[in-house]
């Protein structure tokens, strides 16, 4: 995106994740407005408290991102609107009403679909169609910019459980999460719901945790942990024996989908809140397969055996921008196709990059 006035031809890339190790005390969000063309950037606050920045999404004017913080009082999702110079709105997701079940919780996804916002996460709060008790849930609700409606009792198969991921393909939203092992699926029209689990279990042999969903104009690609698979709305093909076969390590868990407009990039390592021992991977698919771009990432980050992983991938004027960590920094990196130029010092103060 570029604003009025701004002499970056480039535009910018937002950059969000925190600085403090997950599920331990002392996480603090980080939130930067990155300049890739003149090596810049600009610290931003979402949250003036402990929290993280778990994601957000693009209404084509105005930026949302979310996660969890402790701001007014209130611990639990927050909502972050901004239109690239100003902040629109902020504050606690419980100050819109109606929030009460996501309330301890985090939105780790949103989209928008021309008219509303789709949020999904984790509430920590009584969901009376599931637990008559504050009990961990998958959550779901939409956002119109300034009214809130909770739609976790709508999740099918409702447990204990993420929705770490959902995207719009300009007829409904596809949703995924779970937790590890356990994947979950559905499709979601801005009315009803429609659980795809069952049938994406049969087809794909390990179906785990549904990490990333991606549209590209005819077909989604979802991975998550142990998988990668195709789904063009009618059935699903496991594409994760050729992925395995064309990375060079072991991808464990597909944590970032994107696409250009000609091909698709994807990348991993250990999914985002989970502490584990794994090596960042990217590469990229079009119809004549996959290619390992591994060995293009920097050595500190393809070289660690034990705690690297990509987690986000976007793409700005046809290049690629991924996000991850490696030795608890964050990593900031942008791929042009035959360059690649790591912008990690822009994000020195955090220790993982979530979302860009």
């Amino acid at each position: 995106m570029v604003l009025p006035g701004d002499s970056d031809p480039r535009g910018y890339v937002l950059v969000g994740g925190q600085n403090g190790t997950w599920n331990e005390p002392g996480q603090y969000p980080r939130l930067y407005q990155v300049f890739l063309g003149t090596n810049s950037y600009k610290e931003l606050d979402p949250v003036r408290s402990e929290g993280t920045v778990w994601g957000g999404g693009f209404s084509g004017s105005q930026w949302l991102v979310s996660g969890w913080g402790t701001d007014d009082e209130s611990y639990g999702p927050y909502i972050w609107l901004y239109n690239g110079a100003t902040v629109v709105t902020e504050g606690s997701l419980d100050q819109y009403g109606q929030a009460s079940s996501w309330s301890g919780g985090d939105i780790f996804a949103a989209s928008y679909n021309g008219k509303v916002w789709l949020l999904s996460g984790l509430g920590s709060g009584i969901l009376p169609s599931y637990n008559t008790n504050p009990a961990n849930h998958m959550s779901l609700g939409v956002f119109t910019g300034t009214v809130f409606m909770d739609l976790s009792g709508i999740v099918p198969e409702q447990r204990d459980a993420i929705l770490y991921t959902n995207a719009w393909n300009g007829n409904y939203w596809l949703v995924g999460g779970g937790y590890l092992s356990r994947g979950v699926l559905f499709i979601f029209n801005g009315y009803t719901t429609i659980d795809l689990t069952r049938e994406a279990a049969r087809t794909i042999h390990r179906f785990g945790s549904v990490q990333a969903v991606a549209w590209n104009g005819n077909y989604w690609l979802v991975g998550g942990v142990g998988f990668l698979a195709k789904y063009d709305g009618r059935s699903f093909v496991d594409f994760t024996p050729e992925l395995e076969n064309a990375v060079s390590t072991s991808f464990y868990s597909v944590n970032a989908i994107a696409w250009n407009g000609s091909s698709w990039m994807l990348g991993g390592g250990t999914p985002v809140v989970i502490s584990g021992q794994n090596t960042a991977w990217v590469a990229s698919y079009t119809e004549n397969g996959f290619t390992d771009l591994t060995p293009t990432l920097p050595s500190y980050v393809s070289g660690n055996t034990e705690n690297s992983s990509i987690l986000t991938i976007t793409t700005i004027d046809g290049a690629w921008v991924l996000g991850g960590y490696a030795d608890n920094r964050g990593v900031l990196l942008v791929y042009n196709g035959t360059l690649l130029t790591d912008y990690s010092s822009e994000v020195k103060d955090s220790t993982y990059v979530d979302w860009v």
